[in-house]
């Protein structure tokens, strides 16, 4: 393996220093250095320091087996891998947010400038880079789980968590207090997943004698806890449902975020139902849609040509462009669309296009000319054609009709 190489992608991947150490027997203690940054300079780890804290740490030749990740004043973190026959340092770095380690050097003297002289990275990143080494030197396979697990969990959590669990369970059973019953969960989601509107305002309606599961301490935080857990079950029933992924995942980061903007909690709880509302009702246009064409299993190559349109919705889609993406015949994806789908791929395309409109005709102040633009039609009155035909109302009488009043 060229050890050169991997040393300097990732000093310039991640900005940093990378030291690797040869264990072969008559190798000097001397560590091969590269650092692409010549205004870097090592100052907050020795070489006789590093080793002396490994071994302090070290339960069972652990540090030798396993990546440690530690830091120095919960600031400046570095990564020491091992193996066989070559041992890697990592860093300096610092991290865009705080991360726990379970190792930590304190009572070094660091100053502001020392700290702000490191460079800073995501932790994601300097992980990829630590499991790279990793795995390229051994031949058992290390993840990012293992990694996290490894250096960054405290073991002393999984006790607790047992702990607090039956110290709830006692107490409910105590006070008569179970959670709610889950075969009512399982008509609310179901209801969506099969688009049955009056369905889910039945379950929403029901009657019981259990208490909604406690997720903060905080009523606030409790509330949009709760309205997270439900928008993502209801994404999941709405997929299920035939509603295509990118289209659910979209929706689900919009409720999310505006549950997180919201902090009365009547108005939480209201906006949860709304959204699982419009999911059903997402799900019932697609019935509706699909009404009297024949029952055919579902194709992957459909799905996948279907989840291809969606992502390029915003431009001048073409059936070819899709076929080569599939490595498909565009003549046989064209087929085993309309087999499957009671539509040609065309019409498809209009129809998302022209769904995509009504949402921005409703809810965004874009002009007529810029939404044609963002759909990619050739001009305002081409849009226009297309979404009469399908509507039966002009541009500006939908949105007359159904715009929102604060655009």
């Amino acid at each position: 393996m060229n050890t050169e190489y991997l040393m300097q992608y990732i000093s310039y991947g991640l900005h940093t220093m990378v030291k690797m150490w040869n264990r072969s027997p008559g190798d000097g203690p001397s560590p091969k250095v590269f650092c692409a940054r010549k205004d870097l300079q090592d100052i907050y780890l020795t070489d006789d320091a590093l080793f002396r804290f490994l071994d302090s740490h070290e339960q069972g030749g652990s540090y030798r087996s396993l990546p440690v990740l530690f830091s120095i004043n919960r600031e400046i973190y570095y990564a020491f891998s091992p193996s066989s026959d070559l041992d890697f340092l990592i860093g300096p770095v610092r991290f865009s947010s705080p991360v726990r380690m379970n190792r930590d050097l304190e009572a070094l003297p660091l100053s502001e400038e020392d700290v702000a002289a490191a460079p800073e990275c995501e932790f994601s990143d300097f992980a990829s880079h630590v499991l790279l080494v990793y795995n390229l030197l051994h031949t058992s396979f290390l993840s990012l789980d293992d990694l996290v697990t490894a250096n960054c969990m405290d073991s002393s959590m999984d006790d607790a968590i047992m702990e607090d669990f039956s110290s709830l369970v006692f107490d409910r059973r105590e006070q008569e207090q179970p959670h709610n019953p889950y075969d009512q969960e399982l008509r609310e989601f179901s209801s969506i997943e099969h688009g049955d509107i009056e369905m889910l305002r039945r379950s929403l309606q029901e009657d019981y004698t259990g208490k909604i599961g406690t997720l903060a301490k905080d009523e606030v935080r409790h509330m949009r806890n709760r309205g997270i857990v439900v928008v993502t079950l209801a994404s999941r029933a709405a997929i299920r449902g035939g509603l295509l992924p990118e289209v659910s995942f979209s929706m689900s980061d919009v409720f999310i975020q505006r549950l997180e903007e919201e902090s009365d909690t009547a108005v939480l709880l209201n906006m949860m139902h709304q959204f699982e509302f419009k999911y059903a009702e997402m799900v019932a246009e697609l019935n509706s849609q699909k009404a009297g064409r024949p029952r055919k299993d579902q194709n992957p190559r459909v799905d996948q040509c279907k989840d291809y349109i969606f992502k390029h919705l915003h431009e001048k889609i073409r059936i070819q462009d899709i076929a080569d993406e599939l490595y498909l015949n565009a003549n046989y994806l064209s087929e085993i669309f309309r087999q499957y789908e009671g539509l040609t791929i065309t019409e498809f395309i209009l129809q998302e296009k022209v769904g995509l409109t009504k949402n921005l005709l409703s809810y965004s102040p874009y002009s007529y000319s810029e939404i044609a633009a963002y759909l990619g039609f050739s001009s305002q009155s081409h849009l226009g054609k297309i979404f009469k035909k399908h509507t039966g109302m002009t541009l500006k009488q939908y949105r007359d009709q159904y715009g929102v009043r604060e655009f």
